[in-house]
């Protein structure tokens, strides 16, 4: 009987240490599971927002280059074409300055290349400063220069325009580079001659001087960013054709 005790005993040990090994390896083999599948679960997730995120970045609008309002400021020199008894300008002194608001019409966005057209309002500033002692006069109609009777420090020519300008522009996205062509038409607002003396006296006298009233033209631009090399061109000379004094205006320099 006591034997018989013993081996009860004996088994129910061996049957209680397998129940916990088997009940052990079956928490761990589910631990295991449990942990296998939690981590498919977040490669499955960091796989599937990368993939999203890709796919975001390839379906992304390209942007842009040409803001949808945009502001320059011109300046530059004035010089002529070929002239028809025109005076000697002093070129470093005859200035060009104007002030364009820009509205671009966006027409292609691409990967690589924008196009827009640009419209607008200028209000731009001839300046052509005289070599010599002369003044503008007209007379029976017409303007010629004659030599003043006095010397004086300086003596110009100012020729204020209201343009608007139209202007087809291109732009390089992987080097930034813009290239803008473009034409131009405008009203003469505002023409005076300036004359200022060695011992600080000015004098302005304003006029018409037989200039053209109105004008067109063509126009250039080509740089990167806002920094843009320009050169404008007037298709109609500075006075009416009647003129025995004449010029086409030519404008260079840079755009801010």
């Amino acid at each position: 009987m006591k034997k018989l005790f013993k081996n009860i005993l004996s088994v129910a040990v061996l049957l209680t240490i397998s129940t916990l090994g088997f009940s052990q390896e079956t928490d761990l083999n589910e631990d295991h599971f449990e942990h296998g599948n939690g981590e498919a679960e977040v490669y499955q997730k960091q796989d599937y927002e990368a993939k999203a995120k890709i796919q975001n970045d390839n379906g992304r609008k390209p942007k842009n280059m040409f803001s949808k309002k945009d502001f320059g400021l011109y300046l530059g020199l004035n010089s002529f074409d070929e002239t028809l008894r025109t005076p000697e300008l002093d070129q470093w002194k005859s200035r060009y300055v104007a002030l364009q608001w820009r509205k671009n019409h966006k027409l292609i966005t691409g990967k690589q290349v924008d196009v827009a057209l640009g419209t607008g309002l200028e209000f731009a500033w001839n300046n052509f400063m005289y070599q010599d002692d002369i003044e503008l006069i007209k007379d029976n109609g017409v303007s010629e220069f004659y030599l003043l009777d006095y010397d004086v420090r300086k003596a110009k020519l100012v020729v204020n325009n209201l343009n608007i300008p139209v202007m087809l522009q291109f732009g390089f996205k992987e080097s930034d580079l813009r290239f803008g062509v473009g034409v131009y038409g405008g009203v003469r607002i505002n023409s005076y001659q300036t004359f200022r003396e060695f011992e600080g006296g000015k004098e302005r006298v304003k006029g018409d001087y037989n200039l053209n009233q109105f004008n067109y033209g063509f126009m250039a631009e080509a740089g990167k960013g806002d920094f843009r090399l320009f050169v404008k061109y007037d298709a109609l000379p500075l006075f009416k054709d009647n003129n025995p004094v004449n010029a086409n205006a030519v404008s260079f320099g840079i755009r801010l």
